[in-house]
């Protein structure tokens, strides 16, 4: 258990860093990643979608933070509790930048593989929050 929480903690760590490139390295490329609020357009692939989503939040708040507040094995999976903030600079999904500012509380749901690469995660957020923040 202590290395699955490692390869979440050093993925949380690579996302403060704003390396997509490092966070991938702890992930298997084709496995799942849900973002549950988007519903079914938040469903894809880690080396998919889940890159292409990590880049683009990156580059629409280029100060983007997270705050690891708890994880917690439980059973297979490892969740961890985060707070993510950052300043909007360019358009995001639709929220026209205003330059405001946001921090939205997320639980992200690993599961790692057998080579302790994550294979699925599901990351959920109060997107109404987040959207009202920014507007």
């Amino acid at each position: 258990m202590i290395e699955m929480k490692n390869s979440c903690v050093q993925f949380m760590f690579a996302y403060q860093k704003k390396d997509v490139p490092l966070m991938m390295s702890f992930c298997d490329q084709g496995g799942e990643v849900y973002f549950k609020p988007l519903g079914e357009n938040g469903k894809g692939i880690i080396g998919g979608l889940g890159k292409d989503l990590w880049t683009l939040l990156i580059e629409c708040f280029p100060d983007i933070d997270n705050t690891v507040d708890a994880i917690v094995s439980e059973g297979e999976n490892v969740r961890c509790q985060v707070l993510i903030s950052g300043m909007q600079a360019k358009d995001f999904a639709g929220i026209e930048s205003k330059g405001k500012h946001f921090e939205s509380d997320h639980i992200f749901i690993f599961h790692l593989n057998n080579k302790n690469k994550i294979d699925r995660v599901e990351i959920e957020w109060n997107h109404s929050d987040f959207v009202k923040q920014l507007s």
